[in-house]
């Protein structure tokens, strides 16, 4: 699932695509995977994906 999905900045004047280089941290629990990227403009993403 998380394959699938593509996290872009959340930062409404910038919105670029952000890739594998920009995640800093990975963090699995029991419900899911969460993902925080720092873009180059400074903005801190979080996404997060649950578990089917």
């Amino acid at each position: 699932m998380l394959d699938q999905l593509a996290a872009t900045c959340e930062n409404e004047r910038c919105n670029r695509p952000l890739t594998e280089e920009e995640c800093m941290l990975v963090y699995q629990t029991e419900y899911g995977q969460r993902r925080a990227y720092e873009c180059h403009c400074g903005t801190v993403t979080v996404t997060v994906g649950r578990r089917e």
